[in-house]
């Protein structure tokens, strides 16, 4: 079996996105300081968009959809440019280091800018899969913009690049967000606490996302009773393969996953023990892998419906196979100032009850095959 030194990554990539005036650029001093405590080297690719507009080429004075395409079309070259530049660089430079790549901005951020036909036809005429170039990133996080939330903070003084006002940020920044569903690990920050909570909130999830011990909201799952499909708002719909590997340690969890749509997929390779360790996998060795499938287990198989409401981001798995019939609802909970979490069901979803706690849902539990009387 393989041993944990395969789970980690050589380069970790890790995207700081949001709307205008999130604090973005304010968050990238702390993060760096922060993980360069826990031994990481960081690397900070900035904002592409700031730096060809602080160059000249001003979306300001464009008039033409045809020229904000061709302007957004160059931000996704540059950009696929910056990452694939620093990653191998980083890699020959600092070979037994561990490494993070701090991206302000990645690439599904240059879809929310741009009309949605224009995006799709420029990657596939680059040969491009939006599913590979969405998913490439080990974390995506999103901290909402000020103007949503904290008004009295919103200002442009700090990015001359700034145009927008407190309406069309708040816009924008949801346009983002839609851009973004279906990555596998994407979290929103948003200011239901104050600037200090947030960026402490943000390096905790990048934390978890690196297999650092830091406190997390576990999500909370529901059971869900009836779903109003027509009414789930702007959302992906990704397909999700779900294997349990046989482990000589009891106390360890070995998972691997074929995740992706439009005929489109990425493969992982996750190891749980206390912490959590994920890496993505190649195709074939995922084929190889899944020969080493418990025999106790079937394969998981569902369909997730990844969508916002209520600034939150929720998760539909609606499950196939023998466990066909079963729908459950995912949602982080949103931590307030007095260290409250709050969850807002949807209006369009009826739950049955908090499955939380309930083993019985336990995803590793419902791969267990029922013994035949």
């Amino acid at each position: 079996m393989h041993n944990t030194s395969q789970l980690i990554e050589p380069v970790y990539m890790i995207v700081l996105t949001g709307g205008p005036c999130s604090g973005k650029s304010s968050s990238l001093a702390y993060l760096t300081e922060k993980l360069s405590d826990n031994g990481f080297m960081i690397f900070v690719v900035p904002e592409t968009a700031t730096l060809i507009t602080n160059s000249g080429i001003d979306r300001r004075k464009m008039d033409k959809l045809k020229q904000v395409v061709a302007y957004e079309e160059a931000i996704l070259d540059m950009q696929l440019a910056f990452e694939e530049t620093y990653k191998q660089t980083v890699l020959r430079v600092f070979p037994e280091r561990k490494k993070v790549i701090l991206l302000d901005r990645g690439i599904m951020d240059i879809k929310a800018f741009m009309p949605d036909e224009d995006f799709k036809e420029i990657i596939k005429r680059k040969k491009l899969s939006e599913v590979k170039l969405r998913d490439r990133y080990n974390g995506v996080i999103h901290l909402v913009t000020a103007a949503d939330g904290a008004p009295e903070y919103y200002t442009g003084d700090n990015n001359h690049a700034r145009i927008e006002t407190p309406e069309e940020a708040i816009n924008i920044d949801q346009r983002i967000r839609e851009s973004w569903l279906g990555h596998p690990h994407f979290k929103i920050i948003d200011n239901t606490t104050d600037f200090d909570g947030k960026i402490k909130r943000a390096f905790s999830v990048i934390s978890h996302f690196l297999g650092l011990p830091a406190p997390l909201q576990t999500k909370e799952r529901f059971l869900v009773k009836n779903v109003q499909y027509e009414r789930i708002p702007a959302h992906q719909i990704i397909q999700i393969e779900q294997l349990y590997l046989r482990s000589k340690n009891k106390h360890e969890e070995i998972r691997i996953r074929k995740r992706g749509q439009n005929g489109s997929y990425l493969y992982f390779l996750s190891r749980k023990t206390v912490f959590e360790e994920e890496g993505l996998i190649a195709e074939q060795e995922y084929l190889n892998l899944s020969k080493l499938i418990d025999p106790k287990t079937d394969v998981i198989v569902k369909e997730r419906t990844c969508f916002l409401w209520n600034n939150q981001h929720f998760e539909l798995d609606r499950y196939e196979g023998r466990h066909g019939g079963i729908t459950v609802l995912k949602v982080e909970p949103v931590e307030t100032t007095k260290k409250e979490s709050k969850i807002h069901i949807p209006p369009f979803i009826k739950v049955d009850g908090n499955i939380t706690d309930n083993s019985l849902y336990d995803e590793r539990y419902m791969a267990v095959k029922k013994k035949k009387k």
